[in-house]
């Protein structure tokens, strides 16, 4: 922070409407010329009102018309109100900042409370009340000038899509790209070679009706359908809504469509009119039956693979299907290789797939001694934070009721008129951020302080009767439990053959396996002995890391920073004789 002296403090703001304004020019300056621009601009700005600027403010690609809507914008009063010592808000223009008169109003009046002046480094309208309206009659222009060049642009936007033009950005499937024309360089859409042979299969495998939406997914995404990447995002799988909207879009046979209205197309189709109209039917037959295409729901989807093809260095998923039979509709689980013919696992029952999944949560339990070391020193250290909490709950109680009798007497001084009003506003300021900074403090601790504890127990619960309660759960629960439990179950048709367990799981089992080889050391007469004896004993081969591994296992349980610190005695996890 600048030490105030003789020199004003400021804030910068800059701002670009687009992306494009902001990659203007990027090979000259990272943030594009414009930014650069503006940057001089309010910096000999500053220098001209004897200002130094504290802190910038960059809106980067930004063409929200409200102020609501400009996050960098929102920081900025964030930023003022916990900064008093700020004299001014630089802008490069008022265009740059307002988009309508109500925003510069409010905007004026908010600054104003904060004693903050918003300046122009490309306008000067003086002081007074003149001034004041100038910048009103500033803003109303703008206002309009916005409105007219959106009117202007949907009469651009129509008439590039009766010319066959693409709106936007290209679909999946297309790139945008730059093309000489005539001796021009212009802007147009091209094919994207990698991805339109992708697109094409996707809607061909539609089209067959062996693929709800969720099965499609799932096959695309192992052929490496995928995003373009941008400057925010990486490349990912196309989901399943961007399927969806992909197979309803009459864009990939040559169409544009704008305001409900098609237009024939400038750019290469990817599929010809036949399949499009396959997928449409398709499409249009499965909502006519009510069948809900998009996912078929069931608490063991994304939990199973198929074990025969990961034994072939396969890892394939099984999914969840459901066929028309006798008496209703009935669930199956089918392994996604056998839809390629790659594997040979048969359909089988979800009822026997949901039978086999409850008989394997018998291998999840833990011993009983093992919980109930586990949950002692769970209850002990969740008493020591809640204690912890409670003190730094009381301690801010008082900080704001102090802070309140402070404010309350700084407004009485106001009201008998003892100081100067100056002062005596620039004390409130300090004694209301502080009281702001203590609120959410306070925000902070005011919360359930049992919900970690409950939390933690609720979890234990499984470890001590796992297939007893996941048997009795309801579908949500078993779903909870699974995703506690298991990343992973692979199956075949005699149930479920091994699995990858969560790391909290495969650390508990490790920690038990460890607190039971050391109990068993200490029943051996070596054991006994070294237990009797005076003098140091060194640890026999194991001793150490089996104690290191349950010490791990407990601060990850309880956290970093608890003041009882390791909860496992030196000797082990068994206590001294």
């Amino acid at each position: 922070m600048i030490e105030r002296g003789t020199s004003k403090i400021a804030v910068s703001y800059l701002r670009v409407s687009t992306t494009k304004q902001m990659n203007a020019g990027a090979d000259v300056d990272a943030e594009g010329n414009s930014i650069a621009t503006q940057r001089e601009a309010n910096n000999a700005k500053a220098a001209a009102i004897r200002a130094v600027i504290q802190k910038e403010f960059v809106e980067p690609g930004a063409s929200a018309q409200t102020i609501s809507k400009r996050r960098k914008f929102k920081e900025l009063l964030a930023y003022l109100a916990e900064h008093p010592e700020v004299d001014y808000v630089i802008i490069y223009m008022r265009s740059r900042a307002f988009r309508n008169l109500g925003d510069a109003v409010v905007t004026k009046r908010q600054l104003e409370g904060m004693s903050v002046k918003l300046v122009s480094a490309k306008e000067d309208f003086g002081e007074g009340i003149m001034a004041d309206a100038m910048e009103a009659v500033t803003d109303i222009i703008n206002e309009v000038q916005v409105r007219m060049s959106g009117e202007d642009i949907k009469v651009k936007m129509r008439h590039k899509a009766e010319n066959g033009g693409t709106l936007g950005v290209a679909r999946i499937g297309y790139k945008n790209v730059r093309i000489e024309h005539e001796g021009r360089q212009v802007n147009t859409i091209a094919v994207d070679e990698t991805r339109a042979p992708l697109i094409r299969t996707a809607f061909e495998l539609y089209a067959s009706g062996d693929y709800t939406l969720s099965a499609l997914y799932d096959k695309m995404e192992s052929l490496g359908l995928k995003t373009r990447p941008t400057r925010r995002w990486k490349s990912q799988p196309l989901s399943i809504s961007k399927l969806h909207r992909m197979l309803r879009d009459p864009y990939y046979v040559g169409v544009v469509t704008y305001k409900g209205e098609q237009y024939p197309g400038r750019h290469e189709p990817i599929i010809d009119q036949d399949l499009f109209d396959a997928v449409q039917r398709v499409m249009d037959h499965r909502s006519t039956n009510g069948q809900r295409d998009r996912v078929l729901y069931h608490y063991l989807k994304g939990l199973l693979f198929c074990d025969r093809c990961s034994t072939k260095e396969r890892p394939v998923r099984v999914i969840y299907v459901e066929a028309n039979g006798r008496g209703g509709r009935y669930g199956y689980f089918l392994c996604r290789g056998r839809q390629d013919r790659q594997c040979d696992l048969p359909y089988l029952p979800a009822a026997d797939v949901e039978h086999a999944v409850a008989k394997h949560y018998a291998t999840v339990g833990l011993p009983e001694d093992f919980v109930t070391y586990i949950r002692e020193g769970m209850d002990a250290a969740v008493a020591d934070s809640q204690r912890v909490k409670r003190e730094l709950h009381d301690g801010y109680r008082k900080q704001l009721a102090a802070l309140s009798t402070k404010e309350e007497r700084l407004l009485d001084l106001a009201t008998d008129g003892e100081l100067p009003t100056a002062k005596i506003k620039e004390r409130l300021r300090k004694v209301q951020i502080d009281k702001a900074a203590v609120e959410r403090s306070l925000a902070q601790t005011v919360v359930d302080l049992d919900r970690a504890a409950r939390y933690i127990r609720q979890y234990m619960e499984l470890f001590e009767q796992p297939q007893e309660l996941y048997t009795k759960a309801d579908e949500a629960t078993r779903r909870d439990l699974n995703t506690a439990s298991f990343e992973r179950l692979y199956i075949d048709e005699d149930g479920v053959r091994r699995d990858v367990k969560t790391p909290l799981l495969d650390e508990l089992h490790e920690a038990a396996a460890a607190q039971q080889r050391q109990t068993a050391r200490r029943r051996t007469p070596a054991g006994v002995l070294a237990r009797s004896a005076t003098t140091n004993v060194a640890p026999s081969p194991g001793a150490e890391s089996d104690r290191q591994t349950v010490t791990h296992l407990l601060a990850d349980l309880f956290g970093a920073g608890s003041s009882k610190g390791v909860m496992v005695p030196s000797t082990g996890v068994e206590p001294a004789p």
